[in-house]
């Protein structure tokens, strides 16, 4: 768990990603599976309202602390989670200007006793705003090597997770605290919305990974047009074993030197 005397960033604490699920509507959410409606799609989105019900907090026990990882545990439907994030800041996972300026606003916060003011608030959330230009606060390769280590990493570990709790099913839940969306641009104030769920690059990441689902939760992903436009969902869940012959998925190829964020 996180140390309550250490600057903290958004979502430091893992039960706040598991509470942001909760709080989204069926309606927000996507489903893939190998086909609409087969077994594997209705397994699948059982396993997404064990997160969505009102008893979520009773079924999904904090593992965060403990020794045997990963992070929740959920004894009623023999399912496991590990949670991780990703953003598109940072070419490296270390220099991180978003995060670092979350966690100089927390502190201020603290320090001023803003904090103290509201104890009943159950969440704070900072917006900072770092003054870079838009390609590198917002870098699609960043994004793309955010992902890819953040998987590759967790990855490492699934061989120990399923030692610990072999008769579970895994879950990786991916919150991608990227805001706004890319479009691949086509020619001048024109351009493709990029769809990260059907993304080939990214979704190859975790594709024949032994995790039976994945969680992907993009609470910031939205696009400003002119005319109207379907909204974009805010969580998608993968049945991972069972897309590779699936009529439901997609494979994208983008061209990353055409990748521009709509945060500008």
């Amino acid at each position: 768990m996180t140390n309550s005397n250490k600057p903290k960033t958004n979502y430091d604490d893992e039960i706040d990603i598991i509470n942001e699920v909760h709080e989204l509507e069926p309606s927000e959410c996507f489903i893939l599976s190998d086909s609409d409606g087969s077994n594997n799609y209705l397994k699948t989105v059982a396993v997404l309202n064990t997160l969505l019900s009102n008893d979520y907090l009773e079924k999904w026990k904090n593992n965060s602390s403990s020794n045997l990882p990963p992070d929740f545990i959920n004894e009623k439907d023999s399912l496991m989670l590990e949670v991780m994030r990703v953003d598109d800041h940072s070419p490296d996972g270390k220099k991180n200007p978003v995060l670092r300026r979350e966690k100089e606003m927390h502190k201020e916060l603290e320090q001023l006793g803003i904090l103290r003011m509201f104890p009943n608030a159950q969440k704070v959330i900072c917006n900072p705003v770092t003054d870079l230009p838009t390609d590198e606060d917002h870098n699609y390769k960043n994004y793309y090597k955010s992902f890819q280590r953040t998987i590759r990493k967790h990855a490492s570990k699934i061989e120990t997770y399923r030692r610990n709790y072999p008769n579970k099913e895994l879950i990786f839940l991916v919150m991608d605290e990227t805001s706004g969306i890319y479009f691949e641009i086509q020619k001048e104030m024109c351009g493709k919305p990029h769809l990260v769920f059907f993304d080939n690059r990214f979704v190859s990441e975790f594709i024949g990974k032994d995790i039976d689902y994945l969680i992907w939760l993009m609470p910031y992903n939205y696009f400003e047009t002119i005319e109207s436009h379907e909204p974009l969902p805010h969580l998608v869940i993968y049945d991972v074993k069972n897309l590779k012959n699936s009529t439901m998925m997609q494979y994208i190829d983008y061209d990353e030197n055409k990748m521009k964020s709509c945060e500008l």
